[in-house]
């Protein structure tokens, strides 16, 4: 849910930057649900609210994911490795992520 994951991103991130041994220990079961969040597709019908939502809860991911990626350099995960790669493939997510990335 929204409310849920928005901060859980932000937590995760901070975790990422102050205890990286930690969230490096359970990052293989941290890149479902990430990868889950940044596919996510609101319905065709859906109302411009949702879209928003969406947009942002994805940038919230990505915002997390550039951190766990800052933190690991890539190589621990293979799962990790593949997330990165799959968002390196979609040009939308590529911009949103290397914008973020920069921030």
């Amino acid at each position: 849910h929204y409310d849920v994951k928005m901060p859980c991103h932000l937590i995760l991130s901070k975790l990422a930057d102050k205890c990286p041994s930690a969230v490096l220990a359970v990052l293989d079961s941290l890149v479902e649900p990430l990868q889950k969040t940044v596919n996510f597709k609101p319905k065709l019908d859906a109302v411009k609210q949702e879209v928003d939502r969406n947009e942002d809860m994805i940038r919230s991911a990505l915002r997390a994911i550039a951190s766990l990626n800052r933190t690991s350099g890539g190589d621990c995960s293979l799962k990790f490795k593949n997330l990165m790669s799959e968002i390196s493939k979609s040009p939308t997510l590529w911009d949103k992520y290397y914008s973020i990335r920069n921030e």
